[in-house]
């Protein structure tokens, strides 16, 4: 027996996967299939909701428990997708999970048992069936470099020396080139232009 399943993107309906995936397989395995069936990396954290008919959330199945260690008497215990097999969760012909990934882009993937299948031969499971549309690009390219902590140094040090500021990164960093511009070369080319401000001035005081 073969679950088959259609998942969607919660706000672009028409980026539609068939996926199809053993009852004796995790919610592990079944996130693993839907990001690299829409060509997610697989770095964010996530969770499935078993949800109703109405796609209301009932309860979370988490990646990771980010509450161990911090649970009371009182609270549900986390329930991860290791330790979870499909086939607890599927009480419904038309069984429905919510899946959400990267909790700051908060990706949200509608996912509603379709059917049941016998398995083939020759297909190993889980297995992406059909792909109808693009999935959106998972992270946008920003225009902020993200710097390491010898560049973050190197550009602090640039900041210093340009203000006559002289402390030890100025001192480690003062023959370094900062984004391709040589530190005192660039100090150099700042006297100039002061210079060249107080000719004009000059002339205009003239």
């Amino acid at each position: 027996m073969v679950y088959r399943f259609k998942i969607w993107f919660e706000h672009a309906d028409d980026i539609i996967r068939w996926i199809d995936i053993k009852p004796s397989h995790t919610l592990f395995d079944f996130h693993n299939i839907i990001q690299e069936s829409i060509g997610f990396d697989k770095k964010e954290l996530a969770s499935f909701y078993v949800s109703d008919g109405k796609w209301k959330r009932l309860f979370e199945i988490m990646l990771e428990d980010m509450n161990e260690g911090n649970e009371s008497e009182e609270e549900v215990p986390t329930v991860i997708m290791k330790n979870a097999k499909l086939r607890e969760y599927v009480n419904d012909p038309h069984q429905r999970f919510i899946y959400v990934t990267d909790y700051l882009a908060n990706w949200t993937i509608y996912c509603e048992l379709h059917g049941i299948e016998d398995p083939k031969n020759n297909v190993v499971y889980p297995a992406i069936v059909k792909s109808e549309g693009k999935a959106p690009r998972q992270r946008e390219d920003s225009k902020f470099k993200m710097l390491d902590d010898n560049e973050f140094d190197a550009l602090a040090a640039k900041i210093l020396a340009t203000k006559g500021i002289k402390n030890e990164l100025t001192s480690e960093f003062q023959a370094l080139e900062v984004d391709g511009v040589d530190i005192d070369a660039e100090d150099e080319e700042e006297q100039e232009d002061d210079d060249t401000n107080l000719g004009i001035d000059d002339e205009f005081a003239l």
